[in-house]
């Protein structure tokens, strides 16, 4: 079996999903497509072939106003021209993430496969527009998902919204994201306390930490959380209480980077930027050191990231707005805000003064939510790629 990937693959969950089929499946070869640059941070070894999308690189980049315009078909067209000269029918093509620049043009795409497997990476109904249209998004993603035979996700709306288009519920096939994280935490969760990992990533242990988000992608609203928290004159004056975690290590920019920083450093917060790759043992440690964990980002799809924090024990702020209802379902704890506004450094200030209370409350989540390594989830997507191909 020979599949083509095709989505953001300069991502942990690439490299690990990759390794996780690979050791079940070494059989099973891998080409990959990268729809944005690859800045060597995550291992690819295992594929056959990668290929980057040279956008970053063009001379349309450059071209300020109508770049916007250009990028989507910029990107389909050299994805495009890849299949053309690859010379490859693949048995699969597997489209990690619907941004516009993979949707167009379905039909085209669809003759170098005999089989389509779509996954929405997270938000894409809610945050993909193309020429700054998010109904010729959604037009365009109708065509596309008319033209897939299998959706591979883990979220109630979506099983909704492709049944929607195809009346043939067998479109949808349950698979989630597991995480190679999930058993270093419980290793470590064994001999070593919140404070003793703060101790060992340079952070003091009688201060509360607080991450915000999980990448440095600007969906996490690092500014105007900063700006919501430092404006209250009540969380401003206990400032000192606190440590910010900002996991900036993939999905930024410097540009944004340097923004982020600079605002904490007018506000006078302390804080701890990681910007360099880091080992399954020290995000593990990164989230065992996180108190609080504030996901107010303006979309998700149920992040690794957050399931981790979740098992980690930290106590878990998040947007109304985003896919959780399970937390709900599953009687979680953790605390839900409908807007980023006073009520955030208000609810973090409530917190602080039991903080204690909080993390016992937090250690249910434990024994009542699954979480999944990648050997316990990477059947469901091997199944997938067999059923379907099997499937006339």
């Amino acid at each position: 079996m020979n599949i083509l990937l095709i989505g953001q693959a300069d991502s942990i969950f690439f490299e690990q999903y990759i390794k996780a089929i690979k050791s079940k499946r070494p059989d099973i070869a891998i080409d990959v497509f990268s729809i944005d640059s690859i800045n060597g941070k995550y291992d690819l070894s295992l594929c056959d072939l990668v290929y980057v999308n040279k956008w970053e690189t063009s001379f349309l980049k450059k071209i300020k106003g109508v770049r916007v315009f250009f990028k989507p078909f910029y990107t389909w067209f050299s994805l495009y021209i890849f299949l053309k000269k690859n010379h490859t029918k693949y048995d699969i093509i597997h489209f990690k993430w619907l941004i516009p620049g993979v949707i167009l043009f379905p039909r085209k795409t669809k003759a170098f496969g005999k089989k389509i497997v779509a996954t929405f990476w997270g938000g894409e109904l809610e945050s993909q527009k193309i020429l700054y249209s998010s109904k010729l998004y959604k037009f365009l993603l109708k065509k596309f998902i008319c033209n897939v035979d299998v959706v591979a996700n883990n979220l109630d709306k979506i099983k909704e919204y492709t049944n929607n288009i195809k009346k043939d519920t067998s479109i949808y096939q349950y698979a989630k994201y597991g995480s190679s994280i999930i058993q270093e935490i419980k290793n470590l969760s064994i001999n070593e306390s919140k404070n003793i990992s703060k101790l060992k990533i340079g952070l003091p242990e009688n201060k509360i930490t607080i991450a915000i988000g999980y990448s440095g992608k600007s969906i996490h609203q690092h500014i105007k959380i900063i700006n919501t928290l430092c404006t209250n004159i009540n969380f401003y004056n206990k400032k000192d209480n606190y440590v910010f975690i900002l996991q900036m290590n993939y999905g930024a920019n410097d540009s944004y980077i340097n923004k982020v920083v600079t605002l904490l450093k007018n506000y006078n917060l302390k804080y701890l930027l990681l910007t360099t790759n880091m080992s399954e043992i020290d995000i593990a440690r990164l989230r065992n050191a996180t108190d609080i964990m504030i996901q107010l980002s303006k979309f998700d799809g149920l992040s690794g990231s957050i399931i981790e924090s979740l098992l980690a024990g930290s106590i878990l702020i998040s947007g109304k707005w985003l896919p959780y209802e399970i937390f709900n379902e599953k009687g979680l704890y953790y605390y839900e805000l409908e807007k980023i506004d006073d009520s955030l450094p208000n609810l973090i200030l409530k917190i602080t003064e039991n903080i204690d209370n909080e993390f016992k409350n937090c250690q249910v989540n434990k024994n009542k939510w699954q979480f999944d390594t990648w050997d316990e989830v990477i059947d469901d997507w091997i199944n997938i790629y067999d059923n379907v191909l099997n499937k006339c």
